[in-house]
């Protein structure tokens, strides 16, 4: 499995830790299932999505994290 990590900013709350977070780290993972993009958050580096394409901006983005913790 290949990893890289790669900090874009953005401005979004986190689901979290409750805070406003002015970039996120995206790390892209490669292994035998495909191509992966993960997306943590800048200030507590939890989790907040995964998704199978890059996501390029953040009303995309926005979207994911709301499906993934409501």
């Amino acid at each position: 499995m290949t990893k890289i990590l790669q900090k874009e900013p953005i401005k979004l709350n986190c689901p979290q830790c409750k805070l406003e977070t002015k970039d996120i780290w995206i790390c892209q993972m490669d292994s035998i299932i495909g191509k992966r993009y993960a997306y943590l958050c800048g200030n507590c580096e939890k989790l907040l999505g995964i998704s199978k394409n890059l996501i390029s901006n953040s009303s995309e983005l926005r979207g994911k994290i709301n499906f993934a913790f409501n």
